[in-house]
């Protein structure tokens, strides 16, 4: 089933977090010693940094159960929740300095009380995600470092994002566990959980999702939407594979792309209700960015100058609709059916046992019908192609070793003619 990470706004989901960290941590875990004569206590635990401005808490949910949890919370008056156990102060003059040195205002941060239900524990791509979601709202913060008082045992996870121990560890009475402080420069842990989007220009995407946008995690084969169900949001790429198919009216599936790591999809529920003319299914273990169209806009209203970024998009996409547009009217038959070839080959998957071949599960069928061409034209090129070694095919998929290329001399002076 899909998991579903959002920021906690309603009671239920707060409540959600409350009970999810009780669990974890005192029946799994046998930890916190908390007041017995506390009813509230007795099944959630809460504290005050739940309460003021500049918290947010993570959590996610396995079809609609609860699985894990996270708190990130920004300075305040009362200081962070990692500086109930140790003194921070030290640290704080001196990454203080630094900032001012680089004419920047620092903000530190916290993030902790994760929280993970056991049988999800050793699902890696759900403990990245919530480090993610974690991210996207610390960067809305504007954070310059993070503070955090972690658990021994989780040690080695923190080093790799890029946390530093600035102390002893010491044994927690409260908690009933060994913590360690440690802090990371923001964008040390920035870049580990986004890698190349890390530095994207479509940071809009990144930069959104600190108060509105909900993250989907997908296993191969799940359905994010159907055609013809009513849009609501746009998606962006995080990780993974999205194929994005079409049901013609003689009940035919025709793939139209496969999308990767990146890229924007399902955008025109940013301007209108109309239902999906595609299917997205993953076709691999997938994480996209949910972007609801009333908080795109929200965001866009105030900050008008995302709305460059996101007429750049369009810019680019309409170029690459006007391409596809001129080979369509312009090209001959074989540079359309190359023209189709090469479309495939920036869609195709990576091969899991081959990583420079490229499988694209597409047979001469629909190649034909995209190219507006017939199937005995297609396999001649095909054949062509397998002839110089540059692919291999089946009627049901295709085997690229080389990007195909196309002759847009053919295309010019098809138009000159």
């Amino acid at each position: 089933m899909s998991i579903k990470l959002k920021i906690a706004h309603t009671a239920r989901e707060l409540d959600d977090v409350f009970k999810l960290r009780y669990e974890v941590y005192v029946i799994e875990k046998g930890r916190f010693s908390l007041d017995s004569s506390s009813s509230e206590n007795k099944s959630r635990i809460v504290d005050r940094f739940d309460t003021i401005p500049g918290v947010a808490n993570i959590i996610a949910y396995d079809n609609k159960k609860p699985v894990a949890c996270m708190r990130v919370n920004k300075d305040s008056e009362i200081g962070l929740p990692s500086e109930v156990h140790f003194d921070f102060s030290e640290a704080r003059q001196k990454y203080t300095a630094e900032c001012k040195k680089n004419n920047i205002t620092p903000v530190f941060v916290s993030g902790g009380m994760l929280a993970i239900k056991s049988d999800s524990r050793n699902r890696r791509n759900i403990i990245h995600a919530m480090f993610k979601t974690a991210g996207n709202v610390m960067h809305g913060f504007g954070t310059t470092h993070i503070l955090a008082s972690i658990s021994e045992e989780t040690l080695s996870l923190y080093g790799r994002i890029g946390f530093e121990v600035i102390g002893e560890a010491s044994w927690c009475e409260s908690i009933g566990d060994k913590l360690i402080p440690m802090i990371a420069p923001f964008d040390k842990a920035f870049k580990w959980s986004f890698g190349d989007l890390y530095k994207s220009s479509d940071s809009i995407w990144l930069q959104g999702s600190n108060k509105y946008f909900e993250r989907i995690i997908l296993s191969a084969g799940e359905v994010l939407f159907f055609q013809e169900e009513i849009a609501e949001n746009a998606y962006v790429i995080e990780e993974g594979w999205i194929g994005i198919s079409k049901i013609d009216n003689d009940g035919n599936e025709m793939v139209l792309s496969n999308l990767s790591k990146g890229e924007l999809f399902g955008e025109m529920a940013i301007f209108d209700h109309k239902p999906r003319s595609a299917t997205a299914t993953a076709l691999t273990n997938v994480e996209v960015n949910v972007i609801p169209r009333k908080h795109l806009l929200e965001m866009i209203k105030e900050n008008p100058e995302k709305m460059g970024q996101l007429l750049s998009y369009f810019a680019t996409r309409l170029r690459n609709m006007h391409d596809q547009a001129m080979i369509h009217v312009f090209a001959p038959q074989n540079a359309r059916i190359q023209f189709e070839l090469q479309k495939l080959w920036c869609s195709a998957l990576p091969d899991q046992k081959e990583p420079k071949v490229r499988i694209a599960k597409v047979g001469t069928k629909q190649i034909a019908r995209s190219a507006h061409v017939s199937i005995e034209e297609v396999t001649v090129i095909l054949e062509k192609e397998k002839e110089k070694g540059s692919l291999d095919y089946t009627s049901h998929l295709i085997r690229f070793y080389n990007a195909p290329v196309i002759d847009n001399s053919t295309i010019i002076d098809n138009k000159l003619d």
